[in-house]
């Protein structure tokens, strides 16, 4: 979910780095490198690349995606890119689970000071909300006025929340809306491969539109065992070409 916040990060991050950048680099030659910035809006794709738990669903959002690229071209039709990019990713699941549950705590509240773990089967219903800082690494390829990248990224996690509710079954009982929280089981990394393709518009305008397949796929390492079924991100971008 976009808030005001994040849209002032990403305002201050662009000014930033367009005023240092075109202060430090602004001597590059112009025929062999380029250095650009870029912002858009990261949402996940409709499409899985994965097997997924049966019954699972999935939602995709949207997120503020800014940040720079650095292309050096080797040839009118080769270049190769490195970037670095802050990004809002996030989706909404539900997903079958099964465990074993604190049945005491079901009936008497956390504080009852003799736990009960019994098997358990119920259904999750929750959300993944997460900052990244994504450093893609492309091999591109030109025709006239679009080209088609294709490469690696590494992502490291700055923040990110996994929350929601739980409806458990557990023998004869029953318990629905339990707090559901694996927030700190998240794994803090990811690795993607990365297809892009854009189009030059003006000189120094143009638009792009990129395809991460994450290798996590949000997984996380939870006794539980379930993972979000989204793992493929679109990002929808602008770019401007400083020099």
């Amino acid at each position: 979910m976009i808030t005001k916040t994040d849209f002032t990060k990403i305002l201050f991050l662009l000014f930033f780095c367009s005023s240092f950048l075109t202060d430090s680099y602004g001597q590059l030659n112009h025929k062999r490198s380029h250095l650009d910035i870029r912002a858009g809006i990261t949402t996940g794709s409709p499409i899985v690349v994965k097997d997924i738990p049966s019954e699972a669903t999935g939602r995709p959002g949207v997120g503020l995606n800014a940040g720079i690229e650095y292309t050096y071209v080797f040839h009118p039709r080769f270049s190769m890119t490195l970037g670095a990019a802050y990004a809002k990713k996030g989706s909404s699941f539900t997903s079958p689970v099964s465990g074993k549950y604190d049945a005491t705590r079901g009936v008497f509240g956390e504080r009852f000071p003799f736990p009960l773990r019994i098997k358990y089967t119920g259904n999750v219903a929750a959300g993944f909300d997460m900052t990244y800082l994504d450093f893609p690494v492309l091999a591109n390829f030109h025709m006239k006025k679009w080209w088609i990248g294709l490469g690696y990224q590494y992502s490291k996690m700055l923040d990110g929340t996994l929350n929601g509710s739980v409806d458990v079954k557990a023998l004869l009982l029953n318990f629905n809306d339990q707090a559901f929280d694996e927030s700190d089981n998240i794994k803090d990394y990811d690795h993607s491969a990365i297809l892009k393709i854009g189009r030059q518009l003006t000189d120094r305008i143009s638009i792009a539109i990129d395809f991460t397949v994450s290798a996590q796929q949000l997984m996380i390492e939870a006794e539980e065992g379930f993972s979000n079924p989204r793992n493929v991100f679109i990002n929808v971008l602008a770019g401007y070409k400083l020099f």
